[in-house]
């Protein structure tokens, strides 16, 4: 198969999924998704007590041209608290890259919680954002009338349109379950290309902290995200961490890669997280790995009294 032909493929595949739906920035797989939470919840924002942010990149199937690549920031902090009450506010800024395709999401979010009298903290959020879809002018026209598109491009090289996610979440100190809705309104894109649709998604978040003893704990997490049309994606893992200065752990992502997990707290503020994805399906043996870096400042001291009260869930951190 020559590059030439290679690059058809590839971008007659990327033209075939937008046609049915465009799913892929609300469900994007994320290896550490424990320390972007933000981004599949709008319920995590305010977490922290303090100013809270987050950096990463993902370049998926590294070796691959046109392969797709995320970098994404957030900012969460509280607006205020009470013994049983807080509220937060957040925002994310979120760019993916995939062949002639490039996505820009940004969004703002607000979450309320209240102390339960059985332990723990029920929250939940909203996020409104706009998203805005950008293909390539030339490719669109280089693709006009190949057989290999099953419909003819618009001419149309970008669109932009709101979003609206809806997230719970519960927490102890120990334990996190979050529900994250995203898109809920779902709007059609008939005039980016017949028939597209942005569809739904549900994003499923569970992780716990398990003390073996006063210098070690394990911490499994799964992750499940859902979306009309495309096929369900789980993500299990588990991490040992030692001192609360470093973790170490492995996952698996459904029917697509293995996954090796590091985590170090470097200074009081700042902790940097690293993922190694070695697929396991077809596209393997052309573009076996993927790289994904987290960076996390917070300005919160992690030994305060605050990370023992139940307020929030170590797993975020």
């Amino acid at each position: 198969m020559t590059k030439t032909t290679t690059n058809r493929w590839v971008l007659a595949l990327l033209l075939l999924a937008a046609t049915s739906a465009a799913h892929a920035q609300f469900v994007g797989a994320r290896s550490l998704f424990m320390m972007s939470s933000l981004l599949d919840n709008p319920a995590a924002a305010g977490q922290s007590p303090c100013v809270d942010m987050r950096m990463g990149a993902r370049a998926q199937w590294v070796g691959f041209e046109g392969a797709p690549n995320t970098q994404f920031a957030s900012l969460s902090g509280q607006l205020g608290s009470s013994t049983t009450f807080s509220h937060g506010l957040g925002g994310h800024l979120m760019l993916d890259q995939m062949g002639p395709w490039r996505t820009l999401k940004f969004g703002v979010a607000y979450a309320s919680r209240i102390r339960l009298s059985v332990g723990g903290t029920l929250s939940g959020g909203i996020g409104i954002g706009l998203v805005q879809y950008n293909m390539s002018a030339s490719v669109s026209q280089a693709l006009a009338g190949d057989p290999a598109v099953l419909f003819e491009p618009t001419g149309m090289s970008q669109v932009i349109f709101p979003t609206l996610d809806l997230g719970f979440m519960y927490n102890t100190k120990s334990t996190m379950v979050g529900l994250g809705m995203h898109n809920v309104t779902s709007p059609t894109l008939n005039n980016f290309a017949p028939g597209t649709s942005t569809g739904r998604a549900v994003v499923l978040t569970g992780a716990h902290e398990l003390k073996l003893d006063r210098r070690f704990a394990f911490m499994p997490a799964a992750q499940i995200r859902l979306a009309s049309g495309l096929p369900s994606s789980v993500d299990v893992r588990g991490m040992f961490r030692m001192d609360n200065k470093i973790a170490l752990g492995a996952g698996y992502r459904s029917q697509s890669a293995m996954v090796g997990l590091f985590q170090i707290q470097l200074f009081e503020t700042m902790s940097v997280g690293y993922a190694y994805d070695f697929g396991v399906s077809s596209i393997a043996s052309v573009a076996p790995s993927t790289h994904e870096i987290v960076i996390s400042l917070s300005a919160c001291d992690k030994d305060d009294p605050f990370f023992g009260n139940g307020m929030t869930c170590p797993a975020f951190y």
